[in-house]
């Protein structure tokens, strides 16, 4: 219960007498709960709601929800509600405040857990610390604390934070370190150091701010700073700022700092050692920058040419050189120990003439940039020079590489063709262009000849041999180039490429050449417009032509060619609709979208044509499109919607609307006619008429606003076309009023009581009157006609308000009739005036039906439609309560629930009869409300009425008439339609069957209950047949009404027929030379179907890949794109003719065309130029090759003939023969290669040229260049040029290593000339390998001199001669150097050791050993740790590899070390072996587990089921294994018992017993967790707090008393008794409110809250009943459960006027208590309730017959406070308690009605008991007190002074009580 409830509830008991008192506590109420500043409960809270009613507001908080996702969501239990938070900073002195928790008054508080650290004072919340906090040494910097309040116990979490200070310097893990960069980290290079941390927090923590304080020479390193992604520390590392030079220095000594944030800062120190370690960074140096030596041009391979030396200033293996060539360099090879240069083959090297080229470029820039890349066509004088690079390696690591260039120049023979090279413009063409119109002199082409000799050798003639025999080009000589310049006027109609031959001749002797062929072709130019083949086109289409249909084929040619010729088509002007569109590269005009002739009949269209050229030319055409008229429109109303306004008054005939519709179409498809919609006669039967021609809207009779305001009336436009199309317009008809309808009031009769002191300006009543019209003719305006109301009463003249303008007692009338006239503003007045009364309230009389509380219900049947009314039935009859006399003076009359006047009461008897006729349908009930009137007395009852129904009413179809649609395929049993009429009557009579009055041929049934029509048979009716049916509904009534129903059923097709071709398959021809868009063949298919189903559309499905064709949607095919039989002469088309239904069909045909050949393909040679081979010194007629050609076009135009040219480089008549058929080419002499290289060719091939021409018409031909190489023969066998070879390499050289290039020469060529290497034998082992065609040896596997220290190996070189190979062999000695290449290797095979976390730092973990094949210091091993030492736990001894224990190690700190544990030998570099190595730290049981310090307070609900969880409770052990497997045991229990239990290893709590609130509120759990180590078992303990919250789960108990004893005198709102009813639940579940639901609710009054109980009125004195019985309800207010409620009855008790004789206040009227007023009686504690204690009996003097009952009405103790002298205690006062005793009404036997308790309550109770007599009709009562003494040992006290202090109490109770006023119920 919150503390707000009970303090609502103590305020409840207070007893405040006057109205001022409870105003005073309620006030009181608020305040407190303001202060409270929460609602029941502690906590948060939610949002503060008040109530809708007056007063103070209450304040209700719903407990707070568990966030979903919860880990929690499976517990029955939540958490605490009110949270506070506090702070203190660590360091502050004991006694220092933290903060207060929130309070409430009258509470007090402890901690749940009492902390060391902290205290609470109990009353006024401080909390303050009782220690000095470190904030360092505390587990968490936060305490979680639990507050309990004292009863009803609620929980607060405090949560103190403690603050930090800055009382801690940054620390880093080890006070110096060591690092290493290598000289040659670039800058910026970075290292990972680690960082410092601060056991403090916040800004006092660590500010990542890192220097270097000292030692930072030069400023060689800087600190950086990034951050974590992880979010955890940020990452320092040093940084290298430039360069570093170990020989410059060596080591560097850095200081580096951390500081925190805090005021004032504190700093930490790290030493870090830095060494610059060495690298090779110095290459070799040559002793010359280059070197240049001279040499004969034809000196043989294996020549000496020079020496070159070099140094290296690196010192050991940095300094060791070798040297070597670029790979690319074949020409020379290097000793690579001595640097001895010789030659490897015969030289050839490049002229290098620096001047020449110099001249060359400036020559270049002045004829306009043609010379190609500064190469001369003649030699000159400059010498030819070999350039190349000689390297020097040393041999450090990365090795560093001298470099050194060598230029050899050689003296000149002349052994080169000249080279000719042709400079196109632009640079990129692959040929030479020129324009048509290009003037004389116009540049062509440039010609360059390279000549890679010297003097006369190198200088070159050019001249055009073939090729230009019309002369239109000549070439002009320059001093290094030649320019091909036009010579001639071109025209490309005529010639349109020119094959110029074109030949270089050199001044050697013998005199060396080279042809070439200048091929020149002559561009276009744009001279020529576009023209069309007509220069205006037509078509005619429909305009329901679909969209891609064929519209026109628009061709245009132009002379010009390539892209000048390329023609783009386009609409310029007339596609004002964009109907069309035009293929830009055919010409193709189709339909784009549907045409329109409504919108345009004709159609001209601009077609432009336009070329591509760079400026294009333009030609246009016109296209003129016929449109022919389809009915696609249909009629159009002016004015889709009509919005009309007529009088009411309006005379049949008056105009309405003329509504016009317009249709463009052409002919009967255009003219309209109009009718009206179907519905307009079933809704307004005969209400108008519609001229069909004109569209002429009118009235046909009378319009009535009363009964219909507005009409919506559809007209349909129809025009005649076929099908006829058709529209629908609206109008709406609004009806406008006349004032027609005069006011009515209703009720007419009004009736109201007034108290006299009512104040002026008091509203009475409002006065209704209805008037039917609307608007102003609606507006009623009021008046009081007469004066009957003595001027006191105002009406208001449009509201109709009846207001007092003085008090009623200013005038002596008890009763004021007043006859109220009302009008409109069209002066109609009311028929029949109003007439209100108004009656003096405290003259009013009520007058009592006799069933004034159920009311009256009366039943009657309703008038049959069909039959005249039968007026003046009874319905029922209403009558008063009284006498006879009284019941005639009454009238009757019906004032409300009748406006129509359907009834009548006869206003003497108040018989109810028939007045009008009575119709169900129009109202099912009548709620009458009966008046009766009896000079001033009055009073009112409900009459029900309820009309039974007649069989008056036929089913009603909402329409006359239905359309529907069925598919023509519907399967049987589909539903059609849902034929649905209902029917107004009730019960039997509206229960509607159905029925087919017109079927055709059984097609349809229908369902008689629900009235579905389904399909019966399969429709075997054509589509668009409409089939009549007749629907018959038909009710259940006796007799049976029906009505009739018209279904238009239309057969829908359905697309199930596919398109059929008429033919299976097509087959056409047309010439590759058909024009684009031409149509060339028709296809038809035909579909049964109709509609969208039936129309076919065509599309080509297969075999159209690269679009040749198409095809119109009328399925006409036509050419899409140019044919070309050469490249495809037959194509296989699939067409499909698809429908348009839903889902569409289709049906395919194949369609094979054939394309016709033409001659428009010219032979062309398989080659430009063909390549073939002799042998030399074959005989004559040796068959030399066979000349191919090919020609793309079929028959005579593909048949070939060949024939040789004249010229070429000899003679073709005397050299060489061809076949014309089949272009065998043959010798006619035998060759001699050497003779021909000898000769004046200077080379071993023959040039030809060779034509082939075709049969067609015209004939076309081509050329092409034909080559004859005479082959060599093998005679010369291989040579090598330096023999024997010999060469060291190191043994660690890696595979791949060149070690020596060989190299022999053979004078043969081609195969016969081409050297191959192999090895013969000493490479057994295959430690090396040879390039069999460069000579290149090759390390090919690793070597060890410890096991090879040298190789001898054979090589062979051998040509490839065809028929014979000949050979020469030479031997290669390799010797190995030693190298360190041994690294150390580890003996033992141990990987991992375990030790436990105690052992004693020193400890000798493990010895490593090592061994190294190499010798001297290549063999001296020293260990080391690489990796894995985290904070330095481990050291190694370097020299013996013992591995000692450094520093402590910590199991639950780091559970295992990887070590990598590095032997390294002393060679130079070293070699070294790494091997992982695991440490495992064994774990002991050091750690206790540790619960969160968060504290545990959990709210449950009472009542959960046995066994629910409610909070699980986890405990921490970072030892592992057992040591760390935590059990949960509940060691003890506040208070005592066993509630609940605990998962021992879940540590779920859960509960064993059922929890009741009212019972315990709070437990107090202490829970253990308790570790498994097996030497020793570590535990800790937790407080669990578990708060038990209500639920509403007890119902109110009445405990005040069953009877209670009407004051006198009973006037009005007198105090009765409290009705009290105590609900042991909490907070609303325990809030009581009261209701009055049984008895005389019209006497009595019942307080909801306090349960008083009063008088409504006054009661006569003596009352007219004994007694009166009332039945009184206590409920709950719960909010979040069901509300609990108890029913108990109270009698209240009238006695008679008080003569001053007997307790009862009846003197000796009264009924006479046997024995006397008083009674003793006893019973023991805890008898069980219902135990008989004492019996009561009285009776009545004179009429001992007389029946008497009992009640109990008071229950009291008496407090004694002082004793006199007698030993007779004085008495002070009587309280009042709850109701301990029953009686039995009739027998007056006292019982217990609850379980005594001695020591709980009092020794003695008084009990007041009242006798009645029953059947008086005046009250007669007596009282009388018997004493009840509980606990006592005997039946009856026999003790006399007890008893005298007994009949002392009754005396004084008696005298005291005798005259009770209103005593409120105060336990």
């Amino acid at each position: 219960m919150s503390w707000g409830t009970k303090m609502l509830r103590t305020m409840r008991r207070w007893c405040f007498v006057s109205p001022h008192g409870i105003f005073a506590s309620l006030l009181v109420l608020s305040l407190l709960l303001a202060a409270e500043g929460r609602g029941p409960g502690p906590g948060q809270g939610g949002k503060r709601q008040r109530s809708p009613m007056t007063g103070p507001a209450l304040i209700q908080v719903p407990p707070p929800m568990s966030p979903r996702g919860s880990s929690e969501d499976q517990m029955q239990s939540r958490a605490v509600d009110t949270r506070v938070t506090l702070e203190v900073l660590e360091g502050r002195p004991k006694g220092t405040r933290v903060g207060f928790i929130p309070t409430k008054p009258g509470f007090t508080y402890r901690f749940n857990e009492p902390p060391k650290e902290f205290l609470l004072n109990a009353t006024s919340g401080e909390v303050t610390t009782a220690a000095v906090l470190d904030r360092e040494a505390l587990r968490s910097d936060r305490y979680d604390l639990v507050v309990l309040s004292s009863q009803p116990t609620y929980p607060i979490e405090v949560r103190i934070i403690v603050g930090d200070v800055n009382d801690n310097a940054p620390e880093f893990p080890e006070p110096s370190i060591a690092v290493a960069f290598s000289e040659s980290a670039s800058a910026g290079t970075r290292l990972l150091l680690d960082t410092a941390t601060d056991r403090d927090t916040g800004v006092n923590g660590m500010s990542d701010d890192y220097r270097i304080e000292s030692g930072n020479v030069d400023d060689k390193f800087r600190l950086m700073v990034t951050a974590n992604p992880s979010g955890d520390t940020s990452y320092l590392h040093l940084e290298t700022t430039g360069q570093l030079d170990r020989e410059a220095r060596a080591t560097y000594r850095l200081n580096v700092s951390a500081r925190d944030g805090g005021t004032p800062m504190k700093l930490g120190f790290l030493l870090v050692n830095v060494t610059i370690l060495d690298v090779n960074d110095n290459p070799p140096i040559f002793d010359h920058s280059d070197y240049i030596v001279s040499l004969n041009e034809s000196v043989l391979p294996g020549t000496p040419v020079l020496q070159v030396m070099a140094t290296d200033s690196d010192a050991g293996d940095n300094a060791k050189i070798t040297y070597y060539l670029s790979d690319t360099e074949t020409q020379f090879s290097v000793d690579p120990e001595t640097g001895t240069i010789s030659t490897m083959e015969t030289l050839s090297c490049p002229q290098n003439c620096p001047q020449q080229q110099q001249q060359q470029q400036i020559q270049q820039q002045v004829s306009g940039g043609f010379e190609s890349s500064g190469i001369g066509s003649s030699g000159g004088s400059c010498p030819k020079s070999c350039v190349f690079t000689v390297f020097a390696r040393d041999h450090g690591s990365p090795r560093q590489d001298g470099r050194t260039y060598v230029t050899v120049n050689l003296v000149d023979a002349n052994d080169h063709d000249p080279i000719i090279r042709f400079r196109y413009f632009p640079a990129t063409a692959a040929f030479a262009t020129v324009d048509e119109n290009a003037f004389n002199g116009t540049v062509v082409a440039a010609v360059s000849v390279i000549d890679f000799d010297e003097g006369p050798n190198g200088k070159t003639s050019v001249e055009i041999r073939a090729g230009n025999e019309l002369g239109h080009f000549r070439l002009e000589a320059k001093t290094s180039f030649d320019i091909v310049r036009v010579n001639d006027v071109l025209d490309r109609e005529q010639l349109n490429k020119y094959n110029l031959t074109v030949v270089a001749t050199d001044e050697g002797s013998p005199p060396r050449s080279a042809t070439a062929f200048l091929v020149i072709h002559v561009n276009d130019i744009n001279d020529h417009e576009p023209v069309f083949e007509k220069s205006e086109y037509s078509a005619v289409l429909s305009e329901s032509a679909p969209v891609g249909t064929f519209v026109a084929a628009i061709h245009a040619t132009d002379e010009d060619s390539g892209v000048n010729s390329h023609i783009y088509y386009a609409i310029e002007a007339g596609d004002d609709q964009g109907w069309f569109d035009i293929d830009g590269a055919s010409g193709l005009v189709t339909t784009k979208a549907s045409l329109d002739r409504e919108v345009r009949g004709t159609v001209e269209l601009r077609i432009s044509a336009r070329d591509g050229g760079p400026n294009p030319k333009w030609a246009r055409a016109t296209l003129k499109v016929t449109v022919l008229d389809e009915n696609d429109e249909r009629p159009g109303f002016a004015m889709p919607s009509v919005r009309v306004r007529l009088s009411e008054s309006t005379p049949p005939g008056t105009l309405v609307a003329s509504l016009t519709a317009a249709d463009h179409d052409q002919g009967t498809n255009g003219s309209v006619t109009y009718g009206l919609h179907s519905d307009v006669a079933q809704r307004y039967p005969g209400l108008f008429a519609l001229d069909a021609v004109t569209g002429q809207l009118t009235t046909r009779t009378k319009l009535d606003r009363e009964s219909i305001a507005e009409y919506e009336i559809r007209v349909i436009a129809r025009d005649q076309g076929i099908p006829p199309q058709s529209s629908t317009a609206t109008v709406m008809l609004f009806v406008e009023d006349e004032n027609d309808n005069s006011p009515e009031f209703y009720p007419q009769e009004y009736f109201v009581a007034i108290p006299e002191d009512s104040p002026a300006g008091t509203t009475l009543l409002t006065i209704t009157a209805t008037d039917d019209d609307e608007g102003e003719n609606a507006q009623v305006e009021y008046s009081i006609e007469g004066d009957g109301g003595d001027g006191i009463f105002r009406l208001g003249a449009r509201n109709g308000a009846l207001i007092l303008t003085a008090p009623l007692s200013s005038s002596p009338k008890p009763l004021f009739r007043l006859r109220i006239a009302a009008k409109d503003r069209g002066d109609r007045r009311a028929v029949e005036d109003a007439t209100v009364e108004i009656v003096k309230a405290s003259r009013l009389e009520r007058i009592q039906f006799e069933s004034a509380e159920s009311g009256y219900k009366f039943k009657i049947r309703e008038d049959h439609a069909k039959r005249e009314p039968s007026l003046g039935r009874e319905v029922g009859r209403v009558r008063v309560a009284g006498g006879r006399s009284f019941r005639d003076g009454v009238r009757y009359s019906i004032a409300l629930g009748d406006p129509k006047r359907a009834f009548r009461i006869d206003e003497r008897t108040g018989i109810i009869t028939t007045g009008n006729r009575i119709d169900r349908e129009a109202a099912a009930t009548y709620h009458l409300t009966a008046v009766a009137r009896a000079g001033l007395a009055y009073g009112s009852v409900s009459v029900h009425v309820s009309v039974l129904d007649e069989n008056d009413c036929p089913p009603v179809f909402p329409r006359d008439r239905d359309e529907v649609r069925l598919n023509e395929n519907a399967p049987v049993g589909q539903e059609v339609y849902l034929a649905k009429a209902v029917d107004p009557d009730a019960g039997e009579n509206a229960q509607v069957t159905y029925g087919l009055a017109s079927n055709p041929e059984g097609q349809f049934r229908i369902s008689p209950k629900t009235g579905v029509i389904y399909l019966n048979k399969p429709i075997r009716s054509e589509p668009g047949t409409t089939l009549s049916l007749e629907v018959v509904a038909t009710d259940n009534g006796k007799p049976s009404l029906s009505s009739r129903h018209s279904v238009i059923v239309t057969i829908e097709d359905v697309n199930d027929h596919t398109p059929v071709f008429d033919h299976t398959s097509y087959e056409t021809s047309l010439l590759e030379s058909a024009q684009v868009n031409a149509r060339f063949f028709a296809l038809s298919a035909t579909d049964t179907d109709l509609g969208e189903n039936g129309r076919i559309a065509f599309d080509i499905a297969e075999g159209n890949a690269d679009g040749k064709f198409g095809v119109f949607p009328d399925g006409f095919l036509y050419v899409r794109s140019p044919l070309d039989r050469e490249e495809r002469d037959y194509y296989a088309l699939v067409v499909r003719a698809h429908d348009h239904g839903s889902p569409p069909r289709s049906s395919h045909v194949p369609v094979v065309v054939h394309v016709i050949d033409e001659n428009d393909n010219a032979p062309e040679f398989f080659n430009a130029t063909f390549n073939f081979y002799v042998r030399e010194n074959e005989p004559p007629d040796t068959f030399v090759g066979k000349l191919t050609a090919s020609d793309m076009d079929i028959g005579r135009n593909a048949e070939l003939t060949f024939s040789l040219a004249g010229g070429g480089t000899g003679g073709v008549a005397d050299d060489f023969a061809i076949d014309p058929h089949n272009g065998f080419l043959k010798t006619l002499r035998r060759f001699d290669r050497e003779n021909l290289v000898s000769l004046g060719t200077g080379q071993s091939v023959l040039s030809l040229e060779a034509i082939v021409t075709d049969n067609g018409s015209p004939r076309l031909r081509d050329r092409a260049k034909v080559n004859v190489f005479v082959t060599d023969v093998n005679d010369n066998a291989p040579r090598f040029l330096r023999t024997p070879y010999r060469v060291q390499i190191s043994e660690v050289a890696s595979v791949g290593t060149q070690v020596l290039r060989l190299y022999a020469t053979d004078a043969d060529e081609g195969l016969n000339g081409d050297v191959f290497y192999a090895f013969v034998s000493g490479n057994d082992a295959r430690r090396f390998g040879v390039d069999e065609a460069t000579g290149q040896i090759s390390l090919a596997g690793s070597l060890d001199r410890e096991v090879t220290p040298k190789y001898v190996l054979t090589v062979a070189a051998y040509d490839a001669g065809e028929t014979a190979s000949l050979s020469v062999t030479t031997t290669v000695t390799i010797d190995v150097l030693d190298e360190n290449d041994n690294a150390p290797e580890f003996t033992q095979t141990t990987t991992h050791v375990s030790v436990s976390e105690k052992t004693a730092v020193g400890t000798l973990l493990v010895q490593f050993r090592a061994t190294d094949a190499d010798l001297g210091l290549n063999s001296e091993v020293t260990f080391s740790i690489a990796a894995g030492n985290r904070k330095d736990t481990f050291r190694m001894d370097s020299a013996t590899g013992e591995l000692y224990l450094h520093k402590s190690l910590d199991y639950e700190e780091l559970r295992e070390y990887k070590l990598n544990i590095t032997a390294s030998d002393g060679g130079n570099p070293s070699l070294s072996t790494t091997v992982p190595f695991g440490v495992s730290v064994e774990d002991d049981n050091d750690n206790p587990p540790a619960f969160p310090t968060t504290a545990i307070v959990r709210q449950i609900q009472e009542g959960i089921p046995v066994r629910t969880p409610i909070v699980t409770v986890t405990a921490e052990d970072p030892d592992s294994g057992d040591n760390g497997r935590v059990t949960y045991a509940i060691a003890r229990q506040e208070p005592p018992g066993h509630h609940f239990g605990i998962g021992t290893t879940t540590g779920v709590v859960h509960t064993l017993l059922p929890i009741d609130r009212e019972a315990v509120d709070t437990f107090r759990l202490t829970v253990v967790a308790t570790d498994k180590g097996s030497s020793v078992r570590l535990s800790a303990e937790k407080l669990v707090t578990v708060i038990v919250e209500d639920v509403n789960d007890n119902a109110p108990t009445f405990v005040s008393m069953s009877a209670a004893v009407l004051p006198r005198p009973a006037a009005r709102d007198a105090f009765v008794m409290q009705v009290h009813a105590r609900d042991l639940d909490s907070s609303t579940n325990g809030l009581v409110t009261y209701e009055l639901v049984g008895g005389n609710s019209d006497l009595f009054e019942l307080h909801r809250s306090t349960g008083e109980l009063r008088l409504r009125r006054s009661l006569p004195d003596p009352p007219e009943e004994t007694r009166y019985r009332l039945t009184v309800k206590a409920t709950d207010e719960a909010v979040q459960a069901e509300r609990k409620s108890m029913d108990a009855y109270v009698t209240v008790i009238a006695t008679a006027p008080s003569n001053g004789g007997g307790l009862g206040g009846m003197g000796n009227v009264g009924p006479v208590f046997e024995g006397g007023e008083a009674r003793l009686g006893s019973v023991y504690e805890n008898e069980p309730i219902g135990t008989s204690i004492v019996t009561v009996g009285a009776r009545l003097p004179g009429n001992s017959l007389a029946e008497v009952e009992y009640y109990v009405t008071n229950v009291t103790v008496a407090t004694v406070s002082r004793s006199t002298g007698d030993g007779i205690n004085s008495l002070h006062s009587m309280q009042q308690v709850d109701r301990l005793f029953d009686i039995d009404t009739k027998l007056g036997v006292i019982s217990t009605a609850v379980v005594l308790d001695r020591e709980g309550g009092a020794d003695a109770y008084d009990v007041e008991v009242y006798a009645v007599v029953v059947s008086s009709l005046t009250p007669q009562t007596m009282a009388t007190r018997p004493v009840i003494r509980r606990g006592a040992t005997e039946a009856r006290i026999k003790k006399p002074r007890q008893e005298q202090v007994l009949r002392a109490l009754l005396s004084g109770s008696t005298t005291q009580d005798s005259k009770r006023g209103p005593v409120a119920v105060c336990n």
